[in-house]
């Protein structure tokens, strides 16, 4: 069975694309190799489940990477990636890691898709891991400030078609992108996800 490559080290990943994946809340990528049982995470990954990056990068069993989570999220984590493997295909699945004193607690979410071999047997998955850090200052008063910003920019892009400007449109499309980032991230960081 052919090998997967590594995700890439930290120091592969161009400086500007390094700080938007931080800037999303993306720790790192990961690679199964699911025949072999071996999975290898990037640096990051590495050091958000409490191992050395050598060890990532070297990859370790599965069950090694899930006793590194959180004992009340450990048996569905591990039924939603069996789950994932059986019928191929994307997913996504939240839960804490367990550090060795109770704030070493982090939430993170692992995505990834599937891949099957040539055959069609599930052979790998790969992917990213999210950070879902709950740790911000801001709450619903900055993210009422946020939506109203969307509805301000969504406003002016009007009025830039209505005046034929396409570099101010332009403009204003890349200005509305931020805010669905931060929109996106006030979503992610509520601890009720709902709008405020």
């Amino acid at each position: 069975m052919m090998r997967s490559p590594p995700p890439e080290s930290e120091a592969d990943i161009p400086g500007g694309l390094r700080a938007a994946l931080a800037a999303s809340g993306v720790v790192g990528a990961w690679v199964h190799d699911i025949w072999a049982d071996r999975l290898v995470v990037s640096a990051p990954v590495a050091r958000a489940v409490g191992w050395p990056p050598e060890a990532g990068a070297r990859g370790v069993p599965l069950a090694r990477f899930l006793a590194r989570i959180h004992d009340a999220d450990r048996a569905r984590v591990d039924n939603a990636l069996h789950a994932a493997i059986a019928r191929g295909g994307a997913f996504a699945v939240a839960f804490r890691t367990r550090g060795p004193r109770r704030l070493d607690l982090r939430r993170l979410d692992l995505r990834g898709r599937i891949e099957p071999d040539a055959a069609g047997t599930p052979a790998r998955a790969r992917g990213i891991v999210l950070d879902l850090a709950e740790d911000r200052a801001d709450g619903p008063r900055d993210q009422h400030a946020v939506n109203r910003m969307a509805e301000h920019a969504i406003a002016l892009r009007g009025l830039a078609d209505d005046l034929a400007r396409p570099g101010l449109s332009r403009l204003l499309d890349r200005l509305m992108v931020e805010i669905g980032l931060e929109l996106a991230r006030h979503l992610r960081d509520s601890p009720d996800g709902q709008r405020h």
